[in-house]
């Protein structure tokens, strides 16, 4: 079964984002970056009111810093934690 993924925003194609595993991905000029996580749902965005319009349409959706959150994959992606997920007890 082949799932077509369009992007929320501005109706686009989503691509398979080659960077990172499980994530699809629009990079459309009018609302900058937008991932979305294949495993839940989810979408990425470092725009405050690319998110609100995304919570207007009933999308999760989180803020992310994006040289923050592709430090955080790629260390996920290596067996290792970021910063922000290590506990200590």
């Amino acid at each position: 079964m082949w799932v077509e993924f369009k992007c929320p925003i501005c109706g686009g194609d989503l691509d398979d984002d080659k960077s990172m595993a499980n994530f699809m991905v629009c990079n459309e000029s009018s609302h900058g970056t937008l991932r979305l996580f294949t495993g839940d749902g989810c979408f990425f965005t470092s725009n405050e009111k690319v998110a609100e319009e995304l919570v207007k349409k009933g999308k999760r959706v989180h803020v992310v810093d994006p040289q923050e959150f592709l430090q955080d994959m790629t260390d996920l992606s290596a067996g290792r934690a970021p910063p922000s997920q290590i506990r200590i007890q």
